[in-house]
């Protein structure tokens, strides 16, 4: 039995387009397109592996409507896994309700974490923060490997099964808030004779925010994600704080304020309390 062609066809069954990778790399098979070529028609499966059972399996994440978390670990200094662990756990538990979906763990110690995707954005990597993409081309999967340090793409739990429609949670919208900032930041702006008159910008979008409010229950998300973005841009921690307070009374009702100098004292601390 080859269990790569074996999850290449379950992958298959679920609608998801896959593609071979050349053994022991990441690199395409001579003579194909790559992710262009990515199929889940089962016959053009089987062919590519009778042609080299030792295929290595890759995955078209756009053509099959999913996106994923990359977090890397290479030992250079920038640790993806603990930036990430550490963003998650200062938003509390909705942010770290994303982690219920499928996940893979990579040969160097880093982490895949797969989402349904219903959002365009595009077909490129986008940088979230050291060491954290968001790839929403394609992702080399279990049960591929590297051979030049000879271990798996695995799932992370032990008896979890392959990636399947069933076990992926919707992409949550603060992460493509996140990729949709990201990418903003990064396009040079346009001439200003271009500006167009009630274009919403990401300004515009941090505005409204100030004063959307939050009902009871989301209020300290609100607060946090909305803090967040204020200390990114680079605003003064006096300004963020004003700001924040005024945030808070457009909650009904607003949080105490104890609540809101922790979530201010929180999130200056992380930004190294300037």
């Amino acid at each position: 039995m080859n269990k790569k062609l074996d999850t290449a066809l379950i992958l298959a069954s679920c609608g998801f387009k896959v593609y071979p990778l050349t053994a022991g790399t990441k690199i395409p098979v001579k003579g194909m397109h790559g992710e262009h070529d990515a199929t889940s028609d089962k016959a053009t499966i089987m062919n590519w592996f009778e042609i080299d059972s030792s295929y290595n399996l890759a995955l078209n994440l756009q053509a099959s409507g999913l996106a994923v978390i990359d977090l890397d670990y290479h030992g250079n200094g920038i640790n993806g896994v603990k930036n990430y662990s550490q963003y998650l756990m200062d938003h509390g538990n909705t942010y770290m309700d994303s982690l219920k979906t499928y996940t893979e763990l990579t040969p160097r110690g880093g982490i895949h974490i797969f989402y349904n995707l219903n959002h365009d954005l595009g077909n490129k990597d986008i940088q979230l923060m050291p060491g954290v993409e968001l790839l929403t081309g394609k992702v080399v999967i279990a049960p591929s490997y590297i051979s030049e340090i000879n271990k798996w793409y695995i799932p992370q739990y032990q008896g979890y099964q392959t990636l399947s429609r069933e076990n992926v949670q919707p992409l949550p919208d603060w992460i493509i808030e996140l990729a949709t900032e990201a990418q903003q930041h990064t396009t040079k702006p346009a001439a200003q004779g271009n500006y167009q008159p009630g274009q919403k910008r990401w300004t515009g979008r941090l505005l409204d925010g100030l004063v959307h409010g939050a009902s009871k229950g989301d209020r300290n998300n609100y607060l946090t994600q909305l803090t967040g973005k204020m200390f990114r841009v680079g605003a003064d921690s006096d300004s963020i704080y004003n700001l924040l307070v005024f945030a808070n009374s457009n909650c009904e009702p607003p949080l105490p304020d104890h609540e809101v100098n922790s979530i201010f004292g929180s999130i200056l601390k992380k930004n190294g309390g300037r």
